[in-house]
């Protein structure tokens, strides 16, 4: 039994219970961006960038709320930006921080997660906003996608907002003589005017610094040369150990991609040390999902980004593990091939009582759907004359198929399959592969040391778990 929904259905059974499921032809972060739009609270923190220093009253006529359960409401928001860094002020209402780039930060990150990259919530024209982030991307050298053009649009257009409205940044940076990145940006100073000429903003004297401090913020983030450097080394050497764990190499133009990245998430972290998810980690189902087919691959991402700071390894492990997994997958060029060929090989013998070229009509058919993903041999001996000391070979395999119970070998890695394997005996087949190598997988995690295995455990909710007694 199912109760519908747009984006979800309740679904509920006499075996399972109740569950949420979200519908095929959608996915939860729409869930997420319809909280956010039917929050209160969430309203509230939006609707304060483009309208501060408004009193209660306002907003109390403004949301329709009661005295009461808007002060209820103001003190849960307060608690939840203090945990960010940042401070609602009340009399008149405003977010404010000690450094103004952690509100534009934060308001990144909330359209980020209420919009994603197909809404566009401003009256700033979207498409030549993204010209501008491409074209300033391409002159500081800096590769992004389309995510990542999205997301500088954001702090963009936030930036350009809170600027207009008198929220700038400290006369201590302001003061800072002007570098190459400042001078770059206010080459722009056409462009970035004719994105404001429809709204209700406009550009400050000092704009232009206010935009590179900014929206290039890790370019001015670290404390010296000698730390980019450090970093920078010990990210290629995070990489090396990752080329050399997967025996698979990394084109310089992945691995200079991957280390910008991840160069940023350093600084960035230096600069703003609060959490950043608000509500939907977009990047954590994708994590568990490689951790799932890939558990070695993921452990040691893992072990390997905790050497790159053994004192404080807190951004790599509790701020960024999710972004880097999902990084690595998908800017090392083949590495899920590579990923795939590393997983062991699961080792098949089929037994059919209906002779042995139906035996190899089954093996080929198996070899057509999962190719070296199989071990493939067939039972060559006759079904009808044999017994339990002729089965005593199946225990050397990791699955048998066969096509009818075998009296003497009743073993829960005996699968039973149709004459011709149907849709779901292949499911049930994929099932036990997926079973055999994710336990391989978890059997070798656990020769690197169950203390790191019950570490990582906590992390990624593992499907097979050794028996502390069983580890040496």
């Amino acid at each position: 039994m199912s109760f519908g929904g747009e984006y979800v259905y309740v679904e509920y059974s006499k075996f399972q219970g109740v569950r949420l499921n979200n519908l095929a032809s959608n996915k939860m972060g729409n869930v997420y961006n319809t909280v956010f739009q039917e929050c209160d609270e969430f309203q509230f923190i939006e609707k304060l960038l483009y309208t501060p220093d408004e009193d209660a009253e306002f907003w109390i006529n403004e949301l329709f709320m009661s005295e009461a359960s808007f002060y209820r409401m103001v003190n849960a928001v307060e608690a939840f930006l203090e945990k960010r860094g940042l401070t609602l002020e009340r009399g008149p209402f405003r977010v404010t921080a000690q450094d103004e780039r952690w509100v534009r930060i934060f308001y990144q990150q909330y359209y980020m997660e209420a919009y994603g990259i197909n809404n566009w919530p401003f009256n700033i024209n979207q498409q030549d906003t993204f010209c501008y982030v491409m074209r300033a991307s391409t002159d500081f050298d800096v590769s992004l996608d389309d995510r990542e053009v999205q997301d500088a649009a954001f702090l963009l257009v936030v930036t350009l907002i809170r600027m207009s409205q008198g929220f700038t940044l400290s006369d201590e940076v302001c003061n800072e003589p002007d570098d190459t990145i400042d001078k770059v940006v206010e080459y722009s100073e056409e462009l970035v005017d004719n994105l404001l000429k429809n709204s209700p903003y406009s550009l400050t004297d000092s704009w232009y610094k206010e935009v590179s401090r900014t929206v290039f913020h890790e370019f001015y983030g670290w404390d010296n040369q000698q730390q980019i450097v450090r970093i920078h080394k010990k990210l290629n050497t995070f990489l090396d150990k990752m080329v050399k764990a997967v025996d698979f190499p990394l084109l310089e133009e992945d691995r200079n991609k991957i280390i910008q990245q991840m160069m940023i998430w350093y600084v960035q972290y230096n600069f703003y040390p609060f959490k950043r998810i608000i509500l939907y980690d977009k990047q954590r189902k994708f994590a568990h999902d490689v951790h799932h087919m890939y558990p070695v691959f993921s452990t040691l991402v893992t072990l390997y980004l905790e050497d790159i700071d053994k004192r404080n390894p807190s951004l790599w492990i509790n701020v960024r593990l999710y972004d880097v997994v999902a990084l690595l997958m998908k800017e090392w060029s083949q590495l899920p091939i590579q990923l795939e060929k590393m997983r062991k090989q699961v080792s098949v013998i089929i037994v059919s009582n209906l002779g042995k070229k139906h035996a190899e009509m089954m093996r080929d058919f198996l070899y057509s759907q999962y190719g070296e993903k199989l071990k493939l041999s067939i039972y060559e001996s006759t079904v009808l004359f044999s017994g339990p000391e002729d089965f005593e070979i199946l225990n050397d395999y990791d699955l048998v198929i066969s096509n009818n119970p075998i009296d003497y070998y009743q073993k829960e890695n005996c699968l039973i399959v149709n004459n011709f394997i149907s849709a779901s005996d292949r499911e049930s087949i994929e099932n036990w592969i997926l079973s055999v190598q994710q336990k391989a997988s978890l059997d070798f995690i656990r020769k690197i040391g169950y203390s790191y295995l019950r570490r990582a455990k906590q992390i990624y909710s593992y499907p097979y778990i050794p028996n502390p007694k069983q580890v040496s």
